[in-house]
């Protein structure tokens, strides 16, 4: 029986300094219930299927899990689907739990789920939205359409996020966009999400 695979790139080392740094501990506390609400519905619905967690890698982008079984396209969707659904989930019941205690950072956690999740849902690798956008393209078209169709379409999305991050800098409405642009642009360049399409997420 294979061991599970844990790597901590120095991408992610430098994520986490950097979160411990810039939030104070109630907002990063809100922010790993979501985070953590997102990534354990992936797990879940991994282990749901009878496949097989491989391994963990926390990087500048994340944690990525890849996962290995025999499985079809309905179940690598589901998986890809897991996570996003899982946070609308924890969204609302933080919520509803803020407004029964009145504690904020609850509110917080509920509020930066929902961005997550939205965030996650676009159509642009690496994000949950992209990886079902290849595997039904992909199941559709075949793999190498599937794929072109995918780079370009996270191409794309990742360009006009930019072009909007800056339109709202320069109207004094942050840089919150400009930065998730960047970043979506910058994991365009990491192959890991195209060859191994049906492994990770």
């Amino acid at each position: 029986m294979r061991r599970l695979s844990v790597d901590l790139a120095s991408g992610g080392i430098l994520l986490a300094a950097a979160l411990l740094y810039l939030l104070p501990p109630d907002r990063l506390l809100a922010l790993l219930l979501a985070a953590g609400a997102h990534e354990l519905g992936h797990l879940l619905m991994i282990l749901a299927l009878g496949l097989r967690l491989r391994g963990l890698r926390f990087d500048g982008g994340g944690l990525c899990m890849e996962y290995a079984g025999p499985t079809n396209v309905l179940g690598h969707l589901l998986i890809a689907a897991s996570g996003p659904l899982a946070g609308t989930g924890w969204a609302w019941w933080a919520s509803a739990l803020a407004d029964r205690s009145g504690q904020l950072w609850l509110a917080d956690s509920a509020g930066l789920s929902l961005l997550l999740t939205l965030y996650n849902l676009l159509p642009a690798l690496p994000l949950d939205g992209g990886r079902i956008l290849l595997h039904l393209s992909s199941a559709v078209l075949g793999d190498a359409a599937g794929r072109r169709l995918t780079e370009r379409l996270s191409l794309a999305v990742g360009c006009a996020m930019l072009a909007a991050g800056i339109w709202l800098l320069l109207r004094g409405l942050g840089a919150a966009l400009l930065l998730g642009a960047v970043w979506l642009l910058l994991c365009q360049e990491s192959p890991r999400g195209l060859v191994k399409k049906r492994q990770i997420v």
